[in-house]
């Protein structure tokens, strides 16, 4: 239960612009698996869309294994 209570405030300090790594559960079939972004859009319920270099891609909740916010200086090489 503490698991999901710390995700759950994780995505509430979350806000849009923001850039994360998301690692999302294997059955969602989502590649590349863990995925950076940005965060595009952010619903009350926490659910939000990835803006990646592949696209925007939307990510529920009930999907996510784990989450980091990156600097905003962060790049890929």
């Amino acid at each position: 239960m503490a698991i999901f209570e710390s995700l759950t405030n994780v995505l509430r300090t979350l806000v849009v612009g923001d850039r994360v790594k998301v690692t999302l559960r294997p059955e969602t079939g989502r590649f590349p698996n863990p995925m950076e972004g940005e965060i595009a859009r952010k619903d009350d319920s926490g659910n939000f869309s990835l803006k990646s270099e592949r696209g925007e891609v939307r990510i529920n909740t009930g999907d996510i294994l784990s989450i980091s916010k990156l600097s905003k200086q962060s790049t890929r090489s």
